[in-house]
């Protein structure tokens, strides 16, 4: 059996698209952290990505003095449930 699958490119899939990266990219955070656990920063990635387009020599720089010293690099999104969209929905807790 045969599937023909159909992808229309309109305004409106290509605002979706923006809107979910966008969304996204808000939502994603990097954290800088020694081995011990000890957090020395948190950025919002748009902040990150802002830095390293305007100082790309920085981020370089930040990267080596990261691998040299033994700091981790991390991105952390916090994930949303599907049940706290729905205003009034109870969620049971076993």
């Amino acid at each position: 059996m045969k599937t023909n699958n159909t992808f229309n490119l309109n305004s409106e899939n290509i605002s979706n698209a923006f809107q979910t990266a966008f969304d996204s990219i808000q939502q994603t955070k990097l954290s800088i952290r020694a081995k011990t656990g000890k957090e020395y920063m948190t950025l919002p990635l748009l902040i990150a990505v802002i830095i390293a387009i305007i100082v790309p020599f920085a981020a370089v720089v930040a990267v080596i003095i990261g691998l040299a010293f033994g700091v981790n690099f991390a991105f952390q999104r916090n994930s949303k449930d599907a049940a706290s969209k729905v205003p009034g929905d109870v969620i049971q807790v076993k």
